[in-house]
């Protein structure tokens, strides 16, 4: 199996969400602020590395969004429990 681009924007997305949201639940910010900085940063990871691409790409985007959104869903299935 390759590693394809989309599935490095995806786990980047993923980890960076994750391990912001963790260091900002550490640093004993709300979770309202965790969640907005972990999302923010993520962002602006997923930009930048469309910007080193040099090719604009909804599909890495789409990839991007994927992985954020799976990483909410996961911190707030934790939460609840």
């Amino acid at each position: 199996m390759t590693i394809t681009d989309k599935m490095l924007h995806f786990s980047i997305s993923f980890l960076t969400f994750s391990t912001v949201y963790l260091y900002c639940h550490l640093l004993d910010s709300g979770l309202f602020w965790c969640f907005m900085t972990a999302f923010v940063a993520t962002l602006i990871v997923g930009i930048t590395k469309e910007v080193i691409d040099k090719v604009w790409d909804w599909k890495d985007i789409l990839a991007d969004a994927a992985g954020i959104v799976s990483a909410m869903i996961i911190i707030g299935t934790l939460l609840l429990i």
